[in-house]
């Protein structure tokens, strides 16, 4: 499981040093940093949202076409 996460932490690296103009991203190390962040952002959002009330106003609601994931 780690290095799956080390895998998908360098490939959105990768990504935002061709999304950015941010010349701090050109930094292989920095671009890695700020994608474990983003991506350890994200899991703890997921984690969070079993928590969370569905009926609660300021739970963001997608349609089943904007979440699906594509197959592995």
């Amino acid at each position: 499981m780690e290095e799956r996460r080390d895998e998908a932490v360098d490939e959105r690296a990768a990504e935002l040093q061709v999304e950015t103009d941010d010349e701090d991203l050109e930094d292989p190390e920095v671009a890695r940093d700020a994608a474990n962040q983003i991506l350890k952002e994200s899991r703890e959002r997921t984690d969070q949202a079993e928590d969370l009330d569905p009926d609660d106003d300021v739970v963001i609601r997608r349609s089943s076409e904007e979440t699906a994931a594509d197959p592995e």
